[in-house]
Formats: C-alpha cells, structure tokens, sequence
C-alpha cells in the first residue's frame, strides 16, 4: 500500500502547483551561457580579425601581379624634314597594357617578422578566447551550484518541518489530555514558524540565483524565478503562490563529476600565460620588423607590355621589361630606431605581466587545492556529526515524552541537527566552488 501511494505521490508530483517541473541541467547551462556571451563573439570576431591579418601580412611575402595599363596624350610630337619629307618621332597619343611581377628580393627579415608577429597576435588572441570562455564556465559553474545550494536548503528545511509539525500535533494532543504544559505547545509552534520562515527566505534567495544564473545564459528557460520549490517537496504544503517547481542535477551526482579534479595539476601553460606569452613574441617580432627599414630594400619589377607607338616609331609592338630598384635609408629622424624600442620594450612588459600572472594564478590553484582539503575533512566530521544530532534528536523527544526532559532541550536538539544538516550542504557546495577554480586552472578537461 505504502508503495502504492509513493508511485501515486511521484506521477502527479508535476501537477502539485498547477505547475510542470522545470528541468534544469548543468551541461545545457554551460552551452547555453557560451553560445549566448556577448564577449565571447566579441573575441571570436576578434580572432577572426587577427587571422585575416595574419594571411594579408604572409601574402607580402609573395610576388605581386598587377595588370597595368595607361594612355597618353603630347601636344607636338618632335618631327624631323628631309627634302620633301616630314618625319614624326612618335604620335600624339600613346598608350601601354599588360601584366607586372613585382617582389621584393631583399628587405633584411622585414616582411617575415612582420608576417610573424601578425601570427603572434591572432595566437594571442585564440589563447584569450579560450581563457574567456574558461572563466565563463566558472562562472555558470558556480551560479548553478548556488541554485543546488538552495535548494538542498529547502529540501533539508522541509524534513525539519514535518518533524515540528508532528510534534506539533503530539504536544497537542497531550496537551488536552492534560499531560503537556501552554509552553510546550507554544514553543512547538515557534518551531514551526520559524523554519516555515526559513523556507520562505531559502526561496527567496533561490529566486535571486536563478536570475543570477538566468544572466548568465542568456534564457530564462520559461521559467518564472520569483517564488519557486523543488520537485522533491512532493509533500511540502507552506503560504505562498509557487512559480516555477524544479528539477536539478543532485548534488551527489555534480560532486562525483567534479571530485577527479582534486588530483589535477596547475597548467603552467594556461591559456591566460599563453596570450600573454604570444603577445610578448608579437611585440618582439615587430620591433625586428622596425628595425629591417634601417636596411636597404631591393626590389624587382618585370612585365610584358602591347605598346603604341614603340618609342620612336609609330607602330604596335609587344615587348618585355624588367628592372630593379634600391632603396637605402638615409634620414628618418629616428623614428624607425624609437619605434623598435617601443616594441621591445612593451614585449619585455608582456613577460613580466605573464609572471605577474602565472604568480596570482598558482597562488589562487594552491588555495583553492588547501581549501578542499579542509572542507572534504570538514565534510567527514559533518557526516559523522548528523548522525550523532540525529540519534540524540531523536533520545531527546523520547526522554521528552517521557517526561525526562523539557521541550526546550527538544527544540534545541533539533535545531543542532538542522545546522549539521544545512552546514554539510554549504561545504559540499563549496568543495564544487573550489573543484571548479581547479578545473579553469587545470591541464584536465571535462
């Protein structure tokens, strides 16, 4: 029978509130959140950007070929007269079409240093990328391990109250039968206020990292945050209009999916560290690029040409041409020489940026790896702390009823065994918070 009503409970379970239950899952929140960020397709059109530069900065690298073609216009064509003839050098109008090669055969590296270090920033900003969405995953992370925080409150709180409410219902009785004193039954229903209370403010709170978490995803996923519960409150009967009933992953699960990265190692070569160190050879490399137009520069040209007149002579001709230019650097004033050390020096600041960085971020590792030491300690002596409250929880009330002792000791007992209860939520919680720092900061990936 008792199974019978629990399969009946769990069918119409979505229909309690008026209401269907609301899935929400981890891995959607996580894709939903980089497919919705705005600064990821920033950074996305940014390495885009930096990629199209890379492939116009490796063409310089190639020859060039061009069609060319122009016409001219003289006013006196010079002429020259012999006995009755008059011979003209030329015509008045000319003009010149074909194709030309042009390469450059020498520019000391800097077309190459130029085409590396546009290589340099669009690693950079790959690198950025992937650091940006790492944060992000951290950040959804932990919005929705606070909702799972919530709503292990709730689920914890409401097995509180019906323990109060029986009670309850206990003192009262033996209240009337004369056995149970005014201040028993009015301290039972303290009992049940204030951990009502408590729910109304645990959803309260959970409504706030809904929308917290809602922000970060980009969709509300049509649900209504403002006074919402959990699916596991089959039975749950507290005031309020609920707005949305939800089902999360358990928190045992997204522990057991986090705990392998207690064993990962920091990533030396993050993609934080990474940009920065690409960045560094990308200011290197255009230093080298500035410092090549100190040199000279030598040039080729070559075409082939349909021509009229052909210089002298007034007829069509096809023909070849080719030739090679120097150019060498006399005077610039020292720009050229300033703006390679402005680059060498930025480069040296990028590598001290990236040991600023790889200091903080083995620090932050380090923390976060002692601090879930302590907490999975923590969370042992939890455990074994609840089942102590609740065995002497539960010897409380019988000496109680018994008439051993008052209900004070009672509500107290039951209040030590809900603070065990609702602390061993917040330490798993943290110990997920902390498990996630490691992930983003970690060689392993999910």
């Amino acid at each position: 029978m008792k199974r019978l009503i629990g399969l009946l409970l769990v069918l119409v379970s979505p229909y309690l509130y008026g209401l269907d239950v609301s899935s929400l899952s981890l891995a959607d929140c996580e894709q939903d959140a980089l497919t919705s960020s705005a600064h990821l397709q920033n950074l996305q059109a940014q390495v885009r950007a930096a990629r199209a530069q890379q492939k116009g900065a490796s063409a310089s690298l190639y020859s060039s070929v061009s069609l060319d073609a122009k016409g001219s216009w003289v006013s006196d064509v010079p002429s020259l007269t012999l006995g009755n003839s008059n011979l003209q050098f030329g015509d008045n109008w000319g003009y010149s079409v074909g194709p030309t090669a042009s390469y450059v055969l020498f520019d000391n590296g800097g077309r190459s240093s130029l085409s590396k270090s546009a290589s340099k920033m669009a690693s950079a900003q790959e690198q950025a990328y992937e650091f940006a969405r790492k944060q992000i995953l951290l950040q959804v992370r932990q919005a929705y391990f606070a909702v799972q925080q919530q709503l292990q409150h709730l689920v914890l709180l409401n097995g509180q109250l019906e323990v109060v409410q029986k009670q309850l219902a206990d003192v009262q009785s033996a209240y009337q039968a004369g056995a149970k004193s005014k201040l028993d039954i009015t301290i039972a229903q303290k009992q049940v206020l204030k951990t009502q209370a408590a729910m109304s403010a645990a959803r309260s709170n959970l409504a706030g990292d809904l929308r917290t978490l809602f922000e970060l995803t980009g969709t509300d996923y049509g649900i209504n945050p403002t006074y919402p519960t959990d699916k596991r409150l089959i039975k749950a009967n507290y005031p309020g209009n609920t707005s949305a009933v939800l089902a999360t992953d358990s928190l045992d699960s997204t522990l057991g999916q986090f705990l392998p990265y207690s064993q990962s190692e920091f990533d030396e070569n993050s993609p934080k560290l990474a940009a920065l160190d690409e960045m560094s050879q990308y200011y290197a490399y255009l230093a080298e690029s500035y410092k090549a137009s100190l040199y000279p520069r030598l040039s080729l040209q070559g075409g082939a040409y349909f021509e009229y007149p052909n210089g002298a002579i007034r007829e069509h001709v096809f023909l070849g041409r080719a030739g090679a230019a120097v150019s060498i650097p006399l005077f610039e004033g020292g720009k050229n020489r300033q703006q390679a050390r402005a680059q060498q020096e930025m480069a040296h600041a990028k590598r001290y940026e990236k040991q600023d960085a790889k200091e903080t971020l083995t620090a932050l590792f380090l923390s976060a790896k002692d601090r879930l030491y302590g907490l999975q300690i923590q969370e042992e002596l939890l455990q074994d702390m609840i089942k102590q409250t609740s065995e002497a929880a539960r010897l409380t009330y019988q000496a109680y009823k018994a008439g051993a002792v008052t209900f004070f000791e009672v509500d107290r007992a039951n209040l030590d065994l809900l603070d065990s209860q609702l602390s061993l939520a917040d330490v798993q919680v943290e110990e997920l918070n902390q498990l996630a720092i490691l992930h983003s900061l970690s060689k392993e990936t999910l």
